[in-house]
């Protein structure tokens, strides 16, 4: 069962940078680059603490609340001999607080760049834990089908399929406690920056390998801060960096798709 492996078999997974997606997202650095806010090293390490606590208090209270959404409702083998009835009604309760928290996030996004960037992210998330991930008797595993279902309704267009809400569905499925869930999410979208920082040339693979060890004190320090916080107390801290993601696609040419 998937709750007797460790954490670190998960995460060592999950740190493969095309899983985050690394390779197409900046995370508004190649907007802010052109413009002349990032330039060196200096103002890389800037733009990177910045943008970790700006997500860490915009992204990561939807990503807790999904894991929580999940715990709340259910456990690993609990619900798996009730009757079909009350097996339904659990996961109808799920999807709805799941559905929720996708809607309030959307609504919460402001610039359509990053909207896009969440969306297909989550999607790759939720491809992910159904190609890889997924029991084979889905079917009665509730975890898996309460993927399914939320899956389905992304590629139906009914859902939007955030990834700060599907990164937290997949964490819990995958029996993930909440404490590494949070530190990995912010521990990957620091290292997908470091990434593009590499492909802009702005920094070297090696000394990006220096910085993302250097940048665990920024995700320590943030989630101290954000690691009890709800969908409801989320905030934008950097409206400079909004501003940047937004622009993205006013670019003369990018390498990026946000």
């Amino acid at each position: 069962m998937r709750s007797t492996c460790p954490d670190t078999l998960y995460i060592g997974r999950y740190y493969c940078p095309e899983l985050c997606l690394g390779f197409v997202a900046s995370a508004g650095l190649e907007s802010a680059t052109q413009a002349g806010h990032v330039t060196n090293a200096e103002s890389l390490l800037l733009f990177l603490s910045s943008s970790i606590e700006n997500y860490a208090y915009s992204s990561l209270p939807f990503v807790t609340d999904t894991w929580w959404a999940v715990e709340a409702e259910s456990s690993d083998d609990e619900n798996l001999n009730c009757k079909e009835n009350d097996f339904m009604s659990v996961i109808d309760k799920i999807m709805e607080k799941i559905i929720n928290l996708d809607d309030l996030y959307n609504a919460y996004t402001s610039n359509y760049v990053t909207k896009r960037a969440s969306k297909t992210q989550g999607v790759a998330m939720l491809t992910l834990f159904t190609k890889s991930f997924a029991d084979n008797n889905s079917k009665t595993k509730m975890k898996d089908l309460v993927i399914e279902k939320f899956k389905l309704r992304v590629r139906k267009e009914i859902s939007y399929g955030h990834l700060p809400i599907c990164f937290g569905l997949v964490t819990k499925c995958l029996g993930i406690s909440l404490e590494r869930t949070q530190h990995l999410y912010l521990f990957l979208f620091a290292r997908s920056i470091l990434s593009a920082a590499v492909r802009l040339n702005i920094i070297g693979p090696y000394y990006s390998q220096r910085l993302l060890t250097e940048c665990q004190a920024y995700v320590e320090k943030s989630l101290e801060k954000t690691c009890k916080l709800n969908s409801k107390e989320a905030v934008q801290t950097s409206p400079l960096l909004d501003i940047l993601q937004g622009r993205h696609d006013k670019l003369y040419s990018r390498l990026f798709n946000s």
